[in-house]
């Protein structure tokens, strides 16, 4: 689809007005949708409309109303959109300007709502292959998630055909076929939350060399992927999981490259025992380690428990020179500010002399940093 144009010609009537420079429209669109932020649903008519003003604004407003599709195996909620959404796709098949051109602009793509009728799943089967057929043409896609969504041999070759493909996400989904013979590239995968956990035969099509990023929610499948796979990943996030600690562990051991750790841990197992507390240090874990993340654990943390927490992270001889940022998105029995007050009693003593380089450590009620020289506490509004 060509766009070619100049700055918009503006006229009341027969009167040509004032022109105004594209700069200006840019900035206009920027404040009812920022460009950082995905496209509300509110704004999709607005910025539909604004695509038929002229060439310049559909040079805008077309991309990103086509940013990100999501296709719905639920069409009882909206069936004049999935009637739209099966005939774009099939324009789309069939090669049709200007449906094979729009497609260009979508970034990500989301199949959702897939795996709510088991007994019926096999009705749906026929539209999941055209709009995987659909979404192989969709070269810029950069993000695929499959939600409450069944993954079958069609979806997995579709995806393969996705070069710039960087992030495959699944949450409550299940695998229902086994993949082709074809490899794709990612390089962060998030598993959340599936009724058959992908088994390490189920994500072979994924590369293990391009894989940089794990997301999970069941830290023995990670384990069990980690091991089988021999992943070399740089970021790991666990989350909304109750830990075997030990398998965590486990986990580490295998990935002691590990550049960013982020862990979401449940009610008492924080630290379940002294002996498994006493071997999670930083320092004998990890060699690159950037950036360590403990967040909402849904539970107040005990005081004593809190501060054994810190003091086994910096346990242990030497240092962690690589490490630059702590996270403690927790609360501690007490007051608002207790985590941000103990990480700031053991500063000096404790966390510093174990991660001489750094700079940030963080907390809800705030945040430590380290600015021309001096360490600032910073205080943030409790919201």
């Amino acid at each position: 689809m060509d766009f070619s144009w100049s700055i918009p010609l503006r006229r009341n009537g027969q009167t040509i007005l004032p022109l105004i420079p594209n700069e200006i429209y840019l900035a206009i669109f920027e404040c009812i949708a920022p460009t950082d932020q995905p496209l509300r649903e509110q704004y999709v008519g607005t910025f539909s409309a604004l695509a038929l003003v002229c060439r310049f604004f559909c040079s805008v407003a077309l991309p990103r109303v086509f940013e990100r599709v999501t296709f719905s195996g639920d069409t009882n909620s909206n069936r004049t959109q999935a009637s739209r959404k099966t005939k774009w796709a099939r324009q789309i098949v069939a090669n049709t300007e200007p449906a094979k051109s729009v497609a260009l602009y979508v970034k990500q793509c989301t199949f959702e709502l897939w795996d709510l009728n088991e007994e019926a799943k096999w009705l749906l089967f026929p539209f999941a292959t055209l709009y995987c057929q659909a979404m192989a043409r969709m070269s810029n896609i950069q993000k695929v998630v499959f939600s409450t969504s069944f993954v079958k041999k069609d979806h997995w070759e579709a995806l393969a055909e996705l070069k710039q493909l960087e992030v495959l996400e699944f949450r409550f989904c299940s695998f229902i076929e086994d993949p082709p013979d074809k490899e794709l590239t990612v390089r962060t995968v998030m598993l959340f939350r599936t009724r058959n956990f992908p088994t390490t035969f189920t994500l072979r099509p994924i590369a293990t060399a391009s894989i940089r990023s794990l997301s999970a929610d069941d830290v023995e499948a990670v384990l069990k992927i980690v091991a089988f796979r021999q992943l070399t990943i740089d970021k790991l996030v666990l989350i909304q999981q109750n830990f075997d600690m030990e398998l965590l562990l486990h986990v580490f051991q295998r990935l002691p490259d590990l550049q960013s750790v982020t862990l979401a841990l449940k009610e008492r197992v924080v630290v379940s025992s002294l002996l498994v507390i006493g071997k999670f240090s930083l320092k004998k874990l990890f060699t690159r380690l950037r950036s360590f993340t403990v967040k909402d654990t849904g539970f107040l943390v005990p005081r004593d428990e809190t501060e054994m927490l810190i003091s086994a992270l910096c346990d242990g001889p030497g240092t962690l020179p690589s490490l630059e940022e702590l996270n403690f998105h927790f609360l501690t029995v007490g007051e608002w500010t207790t985590t941000l007050d103990i990480i700031s009693d053991r500063l000096n003593g404790t966390i510093i002399p174990a991660f001489p380089n750094v700079r940030y450590i963080n907390t809800d009620a705030g945040s430590i940093r380290l600015e021309e020289g001096h360490w600032k506490v910073h205080y943030s509004n409790r919201g």
